[in-house]
């Protein structure tokens, strides 16, 4: 049988050992979808974290400076599956009490170290790439971008574009905006539209150089330009 939260949220704080950590009192003013139930803070900064949703699911995490530092472990809130979420629980918050999470690096972090190591210089923030990407997805509805993050290790085909309002990855913020390392624009529309077997498809070509042109300059985004590709080419870090 389902818990419902009330009764799931009794049994946490009953159960659980917080060990040196700090319950934390709970706001969710600004919260939206996940509900925070659970807020166990130790020195440093680190929390332990237990979100709900409406819909019997829940997630437990580690943060540091309101950011992941642990994976993600989700489950469901069912009585018969209770005792071994508890201890599995338990035992996440023994971890950060024994020390795991102390030396975890933000994702801030590593990108700093990461940028550092290889001499980057950063070019973009992540209010102008939210702009940049707003825009894109409301004015330019078809397979248009590319892009490539700092730690991936290649680099997508040079031919292969994406339309961003189908890229889950930045829809449900998979990734951080500042992991982008570069971002290819092609302002070259190719539709393509099937007559029949025996017929070849009627193709048409769209040159959407001024509409790009006009986004980036709106933000104050710096950019290059490729002639060969015909593409815009907007750096995070270069």
């Amino acid at each position: 049988m389902q818990m419902d939260k009330d009764s799931f949220c009794n049994t946490l704080y009953k159960t659980l050992d917080p060990r040196s950590g700090k319950l934390q009192p709970i706001d969710n003013a600004n919260e939206t979808g996940w509900e925070k139930v659970l807020d166990i803070k130790w020195k440093g900064d680190i929390h332990f974290i237990v979100r709900v949703s409406r819909y019997g699911r829940g997630c437990c995490y580690v943060m540091r400076d309101k950011q992941e530092i642990s994976s993600v472990n989700y489950f469901t809130m069912h009585e018969k599956d209770l005792d071994i979420l508890l201890r599995n629980i338990q035992h996440d918050i023994d971890d950060v009490e024994n020390g795991r999470y102390k030396h975890k690096k933000t994702l801030k972090e590593k990108i700093r170290s990461f940028v550092e190591e290889k001499g980057l210089v950063s070019f973009m923030n992540n209010t102008k790439w939210h702009e940049l990407i707003n825009d894109i997805m409301e004015k330019a509805p078809w397979d248009c971008v590319q892009y490539k993050t700092l730690f991936e290790e290649t680099e997508p085909e040079s031919n292969i574009f994406w339309d961003l309002r189908y890229d889950e990855d930045v829809l449900f913020k998979v990734i951080d905006l500042s992991q982008i390392e570069w971002m290819k624009i092609t302002h070259i529309e190719t539709v393509r539209e099937r007559i029949g077997l025996l017929v070849p498809d009627k193709i048409q070509v769209f040159d959407h150089k001024s509409l790009f042109l006009e986004i980036l300059q709106k933000h104050s985004i710096p950019y290059e330009y490729d002639e060969t590709e015909q593409t815009f080419i907007v750096y995070g870090y270069k």
